[in-house]
């Protein structure tokens, strides 16, 4: 294990993330998150958890909450990886989810990160970012948390709609 990196968490990140999947949301007929500062914090010291063990992991995830976790690596640095583009590569997941059944079209590729998204249940958005130099590139971990957890077996017809 390594030492964590710093928190880049700031309030222009938290807009921007918290702006861009309300967007996709109301694509999807979902309503709108709010920040929640509790969720934030947690988001900050998930995105730490998963950079101290270098990979992207559910490990020691609290009960009632759903998370989403992104890495982007960049050879030079220190800038911290873009919200959008981490917001933008969980939603890319919509292509290989079938509206009518609720299961991905092909079930070797994920649909969890986008479900999460727009899952119209969840009311709750937390999400924090750490970034530093890795062993071979300067890394970034972004986490976001949502409450009420998606992604709940046998209602995902009801909970995700597709882009209108």
């Amino acid at each position: 294990m390594r030492d964590g990196f710093a928190d880049r968490t700031n309030d222009e990140f938290l807009q921007e993330v918290l702006s861009k999947v309300n967007e996709l949301r109301a694509r999807h007929g979902s309503s709108l998150l709010t920040l929640d500062p509790e969720l934030v914090a947690y988001s900050k010291s998930r995105a730490s958890f998963m950079a101290e063990r270098t990979k992207l992991t559910h490990d020691d995830l609290r009960a009632d909450t759903g998370e989403n976790g992104s890495w982007a690596g960049a050879s030079t640095g220190p800038t911290a990886g873009s919200g959008t583009a981490a917001v933008n590569s969980w939603y890319s997941e919509v292509s290989n989810y079938d509206f009518a059944t609720g299961n991905p079209i092909d079930p070797t590729k994920a649909i969890g990160h986008f479900t999460a998204l727009v899952w119209k249940n969840t009311t709750k958005l937390g999400v924090g970012r750490v970034a530093g130099q890795g062993t071979k590139w300067w890394e970034t971990f972004i986490v976001a948390n949502f409450s009420p957890p998606g992604n709940v077996g046998g209602q995902y017809v009801m909970n995700v709609g597709p882009a209108s």
